[in-house]
C-alpha cells in the first residue's frame, strides 16, 4: 500500500512539474507573439485602407498619361453614361496616383472620398487651395483626384504623423518637383523591401514598400520608393 501511495505521489509531482513547464513555454510563446504583433499590429481601419490598396494592386489599372479631366460616369466598374455622385469613378482600367487613394478607401469600406471631399469643400471652401486651379465651386469629377486637395482633407480628418513612424495603410504625399506642392501620393504596404533586414528601417536596410500608380512602370505597383522624393504629408486613419 505504501509503495502504491509513493508511486501516486511521484506521479503527481511529475504531472505538476510537466504542467509548469508547459505553462512557462506558453507564456514565452505569447511574449514572442506579442513582440511580433506590436511591430505589425494595425487598427481595423488601417487594415481596411491596406486591403483596399491591395485590391488596387490586384486590379493593376494603368497610369493615365494624359492626366486629363473626366466626368465620373462609372459606378462599380460599369459606365452609366452620365455623371455618378456619390460613388462615381473614371474608367476602371486607368487612373492616376490619386485614384489609388480614392479606390482604396472606397473598396476597403473606409469612405467615399468623392462625396467626403465635395461636402467639405461646400462647407469649408477657404480651407482648400482652389485658386490654384481657378476653381469657383466644388467639382466631384476632379477635386478628389488632386493631391493638394486630398492633403488638406487628410490633415483635417485623419491623424497627421510628423515622425517617421510608417505603418501599413498610411497615406504619404510627396513634392517631387521641389515647388512646395504635393504632386504624388500613395499608400504604405505591409511588405518590406528586404524580407530579412540587417539594418534598421530607413537606414539602408529594409523599408516598408509603397502601393502607388506612377508613369514608370505605368500601372499600380508595389515598390521600394517610400524615400524616393521629399515627403510633405503623412496621414493615418483614425
Amino acid at each position: 500500500m505504501r509503495i502504491f501511495l509513493t508511486m501516486i505521489f511521484f506521479l503527481l509531482i511529475f504531472s505538476c512539474s510537466k504542467q509548469e513547464v508547459k505553462s512557462n513555454h506558453t507564456a514565452n510563446n505569447n511574449a514572442t507573439d506579442s513582440t511580433q504583433k506590436k511591430k505589425f499590429t494595425i487598427t481595423t481601419n488601417q487594415q481596411k485602407v491596406l486591403d483596399g490598396a491591395k485590391k488596387c494592386l490586384e486590379a493593376k489599372f494603368s497610369y493615365d498619361m494624359t492626366m486629363g479631366y473626366y466626368v465620373c460616369t462609372y459606378k462599380d466598374g460599369e459606365n452609366t453614361g452620365s455623371r455618378v455622385f456619390p460613388g462615381g469613378d473614371v474608367a476602371p482600367d486607368m487612373g492616376v496616383w490619386t485614384d489609388v487613394i480614392v479606390r482604396a478607401l472606397r473598396w476597403g469600406g473606409v469612405c467615399d472620398l468623392q462625396e467626403e471631399v465635395y461636402n467639405d469643400l461646400k462647407s469649408s471652401w477657404g480651407d482648400y487651395p482652389m485658386s490654384r486651379w481657378q476653381a469657383k465651386k466644388p467639382d466631384p469629377n476632379i477635386d478628389q483626384r488632386r493631391v493638394p486637395v486630398l492633403m488638406v482633407w487628410f490633415a483635417k480628418y485623419w491623424q497627421e504623423i510628423s515622425a517617421e513612424d510608417y505603418q501599413p495603410g498610411d497615406v504619404v504625399a510627396w513634392d517631387m518637383n521641389g515647388d512646395g506642392w504635393g504632386d504624388h501620393i500613395g499608400i504604405v504596404s505591409d511588405k518590406f523591401s528586404d524580407p530579412t533586414p540587417t539594418l534598421p528601417e530607413g537606414e539602408g536596410g529594409s523599408r516598408l514598400m509603397l502601393i502607388h500608380n506612377f508613369p514608370d512602370p505605368g500601372y499600380v505597383a508595389e515598390e521600394d520608393v517610400l524615400y524616393e522624393w521629399e515627403i510633405i504629408g503623412h496621414y493615418r486613419v483614425k
